[in-house]
């Protein structure tokens, strides 16, 4: 291995949210140049030996960020609840470079290592800080990569339409007319903001890159939290909203696809709540890009075959089902309060949604998705 595993450990993650924690270990390994990679995996039974799946995330330039073991080992978790909520048939995992001049060969020559090391129980795709062609360059070092290589299908363009989906189960139908405001218009945020406007809503947008949220149909601010929308979309960096920012929003609601947006989750959430603001979870709204890896993984003729559009539309469709289950569920309590009462189920292989994908797509006049 290229890296050199310098510690490691382990926490037990609970049963925050309807049986979904597991233990959460996390192990770091030294990388070029001084940059680290810390891997956390949360996983369930042993008696179930799925792989684990999550996004590669790298801080490229500028001082290590703080605190990488407690926002690796959230982020496992939250990966887990995710893919334990979509069926996808993998446990939860994320790899966190910090510290990274570049995301370069020899980088990616340590993750594509430590990817080896697990023998298939452990694969990976792009998240914050990595390109898709960066993805891959390391798909050609390891074959554990799902990040639709070689396809038309785009993963975060699957993320942008998993949130819409959730977006019209809170809005009950379409979103024309909504004000939203979309914070951070990158390779989900800029998507999303188009479907948006093109289905009619009043979007406006907000991104810290200069001309980043200029964009077709959208109008461009700088106080976004100070703006009055019905929703408010967070595509950008996790921990935006802490308690405090929490009771000064002015929006109706809270969906968005950045991951652990909340910080202090706990109590953010439940000043969300008291002040009637809805906020559905993370690891609901924006499961797209691991539907398609149980796609991608579990059905790879299907994948292959689809176009870009029917995968899409399996995505909106299945994060918009299990969206609206979970608001029906939410009388009275807040969807995050109701997610953690709501008992989950183990790992089925038949109704893992990779399959259920293929399945329809032998009957294409049937609804692509099923229970």
């Amino acid at each position: 291995m290229t890296g050199r595993a310098v510690t490691g450990g382990a926490v037990t993650g609970g049963a925050a949210f309807g049986g979904a924690g597991g233990a959460v270990r996390v192990r770091r390994y030294a990388g070029p140049r001084g940059s680290s990679l810390h891997v956390a995996l949360a996983t369930g039974s042993p008696e179930q030996p799925l792989p684990a799946n999550g996004g590669l995330r790298v801080r490229a330039h500028g001082p290590d960020v703080p605190h990488p073991w407690p926002l690796s080992r959230r982020l496992a978790t939250e990966m887990l609840l995710k893919h334990r909520l979509h069926h996808t048939g993998f446990w939860g995992a994320k790899m966190v470079v910090t510290g990274a001049e570049a995301v370069d060969d020899e980088l990616l020559a340590l993750v594509a290592s430590v990817l080896d090391s697990h023998t298939g129980a452990l694969y990976t795709g792009a998240d914050m800080g990595v390109t898709a062609d960066q993805m891959e360059r390391l798909s050609r070092m390891t074959p554990y990569v799902l990040n639709a290589v070689g396809s038309s299908v785009e993963p975060n363009s699957a993320t942008a339409h998993g949130v819409l989906g959730a977006i019209e189960a809170w809005a009950r139908g379409a979103v024309a007319g909504l004000r939203v405001l979309v914070h951070g218009t990158g390779k989900v945020g800029g998507v999303l903001a188009g479907a948006l406007a093109a289905a009619g809503a009043i979007v406006l947008t907000c991104d810290t890159a200069p001309g980043a949220a200029d964009l077709p149909g959208c109008r461009a601010v700088l106080d976004w939290a100070a703006e009055e929308v019905d929703l408010l979309v967070p595509c950008s960096v996790s921990d935006l909203i802490d308690p405090s920012l929490a009771r000064r929003l002015r929006c109706g609601a809270v969906i968005g696809s950045a991951n652990a947006v909340l910080a202090d989750e706990a109590v953010t959430a439940d000043a969300l709540h008291r002040r009637g603001i809805t906020y559905l979870p993370t690891p609901l709204v924006n499961a797209g890009a691991v539907i398609v890896d149980s796609i991608e993984h579990y059905a790879p003729r299907a994948f292959h075959e689809a176009s870009p559009e029917r995968v899409y539309t399996f995505v909106r469709e299945t994060v918009r089902t299990s969206a609206t289950e979970l608001l029906r569920s939410a009388v009275g309590l807040s969807p995050t309060a109701a997610l953690r009462r709501t008992p989950l189920r183990g790992p089925e292989p038949d109704s893992f949604c990779g399959l259920r994908f293929a399945a329809a797509a032998t009957r294409p006049d049937q609804s692509s998705v099923g229970p």
